[in-house]
């Protein structure tokens, strides 16, 4: 009789043991993948709003592009359009040389801004040089044969593409003189050098046998254009 209680107590203990077993093997588990689900949700979210964010960004850079180019094309268009700033460079031309009528002022002002923002320079030095080359006698002619407003050689007129007789067109010499004082000033990379090198030749900067008579006039007729401009109420 004692033999038969002890395999029953020894049953019922096992039986007991499996179930606790089983039951810590569910729990374990259980605790093991519950994190999953709210971890997969999170993931989901932060790829759902990273994407909003780069659709965003990528709508975005073209508005900035486009805003941008806008902007530019306006700073570029303000000068052309400004219609008072264009008639006080043609009165400044006029204040210098009386001779010049108010129509071809004006003309010569368009392109002395026009010809300047092509070759990125400050209209107002392209304008400097012309006054110390010309004082703005289209049809002025140097006893080396420089020709025009801006008194530039047969050589600069034809690597431009003109026939150098057409130096005497005050806007085919304004654009020839613009775009060398352009290009002296991407070589030397200083006003005053690129100045004297419009005047004197490149050769002579480098060699540095040169004056800088002619940059320092140039540079006080500009000062004096500004001047002027601020004292007849063209600029503010």
């Amino acid at each position: 009789m004692a033999k038969k209680l002890f395999v029953v107590w020894l049953l019922i203990t096992m039986v007991i043991f499996s179930s606790i077993s089983i039951y810590a093997t569910e729990q374990t588990q259980g605790d093991f993948f519950i994190p999953k689900t709210p971890l997969t949700k999170v993931n989901e979210e932060d790829a759902k709003s990273a994407n909003e964010e780069e659709e965003s960004r990528t709508k975005a850079e073209p508005e900035k592009l486009e805003t941008a180019m806008a902007v530019k094309a306006t700073a570029v268009r303000s000068k052309l359009e400004d219609k008072e700033y264009l008639e006080g460079l043609s009165s400044y031309i006029r204040h210098v040389n009386r001779n010049v009528s108010k129509q071809e002022s004006m003309d010569m002002a368009k392109n002395f801004v026009k010809y300047a923002e092509k070759y990125e320079v400050d209209e107002k030095i392209v304008m400097a040089i012309a006054q110390n080359e010309s004082c703005y006698y289209s049809d002025a002619v140097s006893c080396e044969d420089f020709k025009g407003l801006m008194q530039t050689g047969d050589g600069l007129a034809r690597n431009a593409g003109y026939d150098p007789q057409e130096l005497f067109n005050p806007a085919v010499s304004i654009k020839v003189g613009a775009r060398y004082i352009s290009m002296k000033l991407d070589e030397f990379g200083d006003v005053s050098l690129a100045l004297t090198a419009y005047n004197q030749g490149s050769g002579s900067v480098h060699s540095g046998n040169y004056s800088t008579g002619y940059a320092e006039l140039a540079m006080a007729r500009t000062a004096a254009m500004e001047d002027y401009l601020e004292d007849n109420g063209y600029v503010e």
